[in-house]
């Protein structure tokens, strides 16, 4: 036979007609990974196959999902997240779905899913019918439908209307910003709908939501006050304000009700009701993980209600004379890991400050003097420590008895007036410490020599700091390499 590339065309076309392709034979063998998975996890792979191509998909949000969409069942006395995060590492040692970034304390931040298994994915939700992906053409893909994504923006012209199966969907999410009018009328339709992700469409939802009374999960944009006062099935909430014109109003948002409640993030102008003025003011929301209450002036009356918190943000413009008493009822939330306050000026930290699981604390325009940063190493389990613009003087002395046990991961912004760092001789302040970033830090004189010292120290970054602050860095880690230690990563930007 003559090697041609004619020929050698044929050749191919032969083998792939006894053998199959390079492709229908991997989705073969594929196809046996996914028909040994046990049938409480299939639901939850086919579902990240209708995420976009290479996407990073957020963890977080991929499990208020899975919940909002009744995958997750409970086990034994875990929490419902508990359970999800099981069930994606079940996946993720199962090779189906890749593990992508993490936090400092070593939780999975994102995930992906290869090309390969998407396309799995893809195929076999026609058969399972647990989500219909979609690029652009919308009005005819939905009809049937019960659970949609739409990838890319909205390209067809309004001619059909799916009114008779508009029933039938349960899950409408939109990856695209483009978005007719019409379109929204047709959601409205949507009266068994339990899943709503419309938050990247500038659109006001404010007249749908309210009559969609079935719905488990809402994130969208609005533009006036609304009542969820019939949605008794929440177990996410995240509403963010469609700015097409300023307002200066805010409107209450009363989610006392909603006994399911995991997720609350509400933005300006909207804000957490008083829980005291509810239908039922004794009430608690035992199932809320994270909280997010913007700028209601309720603070303490609902972290009062919300014992179980995992996640708190504390975010305030306005002045209040309670401070002292909203930060002292945070005592209440033994379970709490992640807490982030902004703007709180000035903020009290007790001596006796008591937040047991406390993993991660965030801090913004705090202004908290470096002697009471002190304070802080009373929290046992802090790893990550957070501060832009939060803490305020010349001088930071870490005494010997001041110790850091589980710290990795420490960052300080713009701390324009920190002169001098110092630490207790001999002392192991920070033993723990991985990663250490200082940025916009003029004044400071040097990076205290001893920190150098720290067996699991990993990464040094410098950002707008002074030459001590530069030189410093480069001694350390040149006496790490004259030491054999060749991992320490120092990153020295102007």
């Amino acid at each position: 036979m003559d090697p041609t590339h004619d020929n050698w065309k044929k050749v191919e076309e032969n083998l792939n007609s006894f053998f199959g392709t390079v492709s229908e034979r991997c989705q073969s063998i594929l196809s046996l990974s996914y028909n040994y998975l046990p049938q409480y996890l299939r639901a939850c792979f086919l579902y990240v196959g209708g995420f976009p191509e290479d996407m990073e998909i957020d963890v977080s949000k991929l499990i208020r999902l899975w919940i909002s969409e009744q995958f997750v069942k409970a086990r034994s006395n875990k929490r419902l997240e508990v359970v999800a995060e099981e069930y994606l590492q079940e996946l993720i040692d199962r090779s189906l779905i890749l593990a992508d970034k993490q936090w400092v304390h070593g939780m999975m931040r994102s995930c992906k899913i290869h090309d390969l298994l998407r396309q799995l994915c893809l195929s076999e939700t026609h058969t399972e019918n647990v989500v219909h992906v979609m690029n652009g053409k919308v009005l005819k893909a939905i009809d049937g439908q019960c659970r949609v994504i739409l990838l890319s923006n909205y390209e067809e012209k309004y001619d059909y209307f799916p009114r008779h199966s508009s029933g039938i969907v349960r899950t409408f999410i939109s990856m695209g910003v483009a978005f007719p009018k019409e379109m929204c009328s047709i959601i409205s339709e949507f009266k068994l709908i339990k899943v709503l992700d419309v938050l990247p469409v500038l659109y006001d939802f404010s007249s749908v939501i309210p009559e969609l009374v079935h719905l488990r999960y809402v994130a969208a944009r609005i533009e006036e006050g609304l009542s969820l006062a019939k949605l008794r099935n929440l177990q996410t909430i995240i509403l963010q304000r469609y700015f097409s014109r300023p307002t200066t109003l805010k409107q209450p948002v009363d989610i006392w009700s909603m006994s399911e409640i995991r997720h609350v993030d509400i933005q300006f102008p909207l804000y957490i009701s008083n829980p005291v003025e509810a239908e039922q003011p004794l009430c608690l929301l035992n199932n809320l993980q994270t909280l997010y209450p913007y700028n209601s002036p309720f603070v303490e009356e609902i972290i009062r209600r919300t014992p179980n918190l995992k996640k708190l943000k504390i975010l305030d413009i306005s002045e209040h004379s309670d401070w002292a008493v909203i930060l002292d009822s945070l005592s209440i939330l033994q379970d709490l890991e992640t807490l982030h306050i902004q703007n709180i000026d000035p903020m009290i930290i007790s001596e006796d400050i008591s937040l047991p699981n406390l993993k991660e604390l965030n801090l913004s325009n705090t202004c908290i003097p470096w002697e009471v940063v002190n304070l802080l190493a009373n929290l046992p389990n802090l790893e990550k420590l957070y501060g832009h613009a939060a803490f305020d003087g010349t001088d930071w002395k870490v005494d010997e008895d001041v110790v850091f046990h589980k710290l990795k991961y420490l960052r300080l912004y713009t701390c324009r007036d920190l002169e001098r760092w110092e630490l207790a001789a001999g002392s192991d302040n920070f033993p723990m410490l991985e990663n250490l970033i200082l940025f916009e830090l003029p004044k400071l004189e040097e990076i205290p020599e001893s920190i150098g010292e720290v067996m699991t120290l990993k990464f040094i970054r410098i950002v707008n700091c002074g030459s001590g602050v530069k030189t410093s860095a480069k001694k350390i880690q040149e006496e790490q390499e004259s030491l054999g230690n060749y991992e320490l990563d120092v990153q020295i930007y102007p």
